[in-house]
């Protein structure tokens, strides 16, 4: 995970310039959140994303990606902070947050922010990058909400890079975790990939492979083969992040990027939808504009049983 190297020393400098922004709110929350919507007043489906390192990733390093998926027709609502991580505690925030946007709250903070787009909370879907991952499965273990589905992004479970510190893993291998829903997990090549005397930003063992054997609701697997796990960010903090995670200096970043947005609404569109063709495309490499390897685990059901929704084992009597 790149940002425990790279974020923690610099954020408060980083999140001075952020707050300046228009749309920040929420930081009695436990995150600061900050809002990206598409132009109108119509209904839109909303994506709630945490940033890489437990939320310490700044927000504003993604912003080329979140636009790229806002201008899918989604409202995204990006959560960032500064604070040691804490996954626990700060999934019991994220938690909290979906039942602060299940109460209404949301809309009265778009229109604090000056956006006229309406949230449809009857389609909510839960996302994550890199360590943002397990705070929102934290989340999602503490109790569903109003999620629908998951969207995983270079996913990270544990606490360290090494894997040494299991007191907050959220995995425990050969289990399932507790919580299901149907599930797009986005990874790369160069994820489990080293540097030098680093370690890798997405080990192999706490990354991808582990939550794809972890995961309890059918599941999508779209691996880019040629890219890297700061790839996602706007392309000047790419040159940052390379310091300790590989990448590529032959591929397009922004190609990447539109290959990210463009598959999480093939997913979302084929479950809001009910388009059995939108999963078809994400089971055929050439529907996709990056070279990629496929693999799925639909739990046994067909691609018409795929459904939005999410089940808590805690939640059920």
């Amino acid at each position: 995970e790149v940002f425990r190297f790279l974020t923690f020393a610099s954020a408060n400098m980083l999140r001075t310039l952020a707050a300046v922004a228009a749309g920040v709110s929420g930081s009695d929350l436990g995150f600061n959140l900050h809002y990206s919507a598409p132009e109108g007043s119509d209904s839109f489906p909303v994506i709630l994303f945490v940033t890489g390192f437990s939320g310490l990733a700044p927000d504003f390093t993604y912003s080329q990606l979140v636009q790229k998926v806002t201008d899918k027709g989604y409202i995204v609502v990006g959560m960032d902070h500064v604070k040691a991580p804490n996954y626990p505690a700060q999934g019991a925030d994220f938690h909290n947050i979906m039942e602060w946007v299940k109460a209404g709250n949301l809309t009265a903070a778009l229109r604090d922010a000056n956006i006229d787009a309406n949230p449809d909370l009857d389609r909510v879907a839960v996302m994550g990058q890199s360590a943002g991952n397990h705070v929102v499965g934290q989340g999602l273990t503490d109790g569903c909400s109003l999620a629908k589905a998951q969207i995983m992004i270079d996913p990270v479970d544990g606490f360290d890079p090494f894997g040494m510190v299991h007191s907050e893993d959220l995995i425990t291998p050969g289990e399932k975790l507790k919580y299901t829903t149907p599930t797009l997990l986005l990874d790369n090549e160069l994820d489990p990939a080293h540097k030098l005397l680093f370690p890798a930003c997405a080990p192999a063992k706490l990354g991808a492979p582990r939550w794809f054997d972890a995961t309890a609701g059918p599941l999508f697997n779209v691996n880019a083969s040629k890219y890297g796990h700061v790839d996602c960010l706007n392309n000047f903090y790419i040159a940052a992040g390379k310091l300790l995670c590989p990448t590529d200096k032959t591929t397009d970043k922004d190609a990447y990027k539109a290959h990210l947005a463009a598959t999480i609404d093939t997913f979302l569109t084929g479950l809001y939808q009910g388009q059995e063709e939108a999963f078809q495309k994400l089971e055929d490499p050439s529907s996709f504009g990056v070279d990629v390897t496929l693999r799925q685990d639909l739990k046994g059901v067909s691609h018409t049983d795929i459904k939005p929704g999410c089940t808590n084992q805690a939640m059920i009597v």
